[in-house]
């Protein structure tokens, strides 16, 4: 009778076992409170593939790919160019950069500031967000990803984050590749840096540059108010501290403003750094009198 008790005792514990592993193996990372949204640190498998798509003496390029999470029952897979510089003789893992490009920019439009940034030693890995490029798949404007929030699902706007997200797992999955890493985000590709930087401290800081909030006041009675703040990084920057967060701004940018950068660089906690960039020429996003400052700070990050 002693016999059979136990063999019944295991076979409970086993099954309480199984279905634990199960549920929480297919636990959905995603979780929206108030006005924010929330990402696990646990998100699952890494599934990409990679091959080499150029060779250099300083650094090689390879073309990466990753599942990361469908909207509805469209299957996401996100395009991008890793950069890993060659450093002989060094005893320990490099640091890492995500490039992510701004509303219709492509990976391949930012292969300059790669290449400058995995010659001063540290590995890139620069994506096509969703809907742009060969990542390609939906995206949404904000009415009809509103339509979509309402009805209690997970929007492209949120998503979107997630794919920064699980671009920083994918990067600390390259052998070689160390666990800092950083975002260095443009305009839009900037909002989405400065939220995941925010929802997960892991990241080793953020650099928007050409960026901003929204400078919108909240009512919690409007529900077009709540899905905007959520979307907002105004609502999350405060949350990056302790680790940095740096703005690079044109005074000549002709979408977003100096004021409106700097009003939400104003919203961030310590340790900071707002540095404006003088150049007519440059009018938005990147532009080549950046490179520097970019790799100074860079180097105080990883330092």
């Amino acid at each position: 009778m002693k016999k059979r008790n136990i063999v019944i005792l295991l076979i409970i514990i086993l099954i309480i076992g199984v279905l634990y592993f199960y549920f929480n193996k297919n636990k959905d990372p995603y979780s929206f409170k108030g006005t924010r949204m929330y990402y696990s640190e646990d998100r699952g498998e890494i599934d990409y593939s990679m091959e080499l798509r150029e060779e250099n003496v300083s650094y090689d390029i390879y073309n990466i790919s990753f599942l990361s999470k469908p909207f509805r029952n469209e299957e996401t897979k996100i395009y991008g160019l890793l950069f890993l510089p060659h450093i002989a003789g060094v005893d320990y893992d490099i640091s890492g950069v995500i490039i992510v490009p701004g509303g219709g920019v492509t990976k391949e439009q930012r292969i300059d500031i790669s290449r400058v940034i995995a010659e001063s030693g540290y590995s890139v890995l620069v994506i096509d967000q969703r809907g742009i490029g060969e990542t390609g798949g939906s995206y949404l404007n904000l009415d009809q990803d509103f339509e979509i929030f309402m009805n209690g699902g997970e929007p492209i706007q949120h998503l979107s984050v997630y794919d920064v997200l699980r671009s920083y797992d994918v990067l600390k999955e390259i052998e070689g590749v160390g666990d800092e890493i950083t975002l260095l985000g443009e305009s839009m590709g900037g909002r989405y840096s400065l939220i995941s930087a925010a929802v997960d401290k892991r990241i080793n800081g953020v650099i928007a540059v050409s960026s901003s909030g929204f400078e919108m006041s909240y009512d919690p009675n409007n529900p077009t108010s709540v899905y905007m703040m959520s979307i907002d990084p105004d609502n999350y920057i405060h949350r990056i501290s302790p680790n940095p967060v740096y703005f690079i701004h044109t005074n000549n940018d002709s979408v977003i403003s100096l004021d409106s950068s700097k009003n939400t660089f104003d919203k961030a906690r310590e340790p900071k750094e707002f540095l404006m960039v003088e150049d007519k020429m440059c009018l938005h996003g990147f532009c080549e009198k950046m490179y520097k400052p970019i790799i100074e700070v860079l180097g105080e990050i990883f330092e």
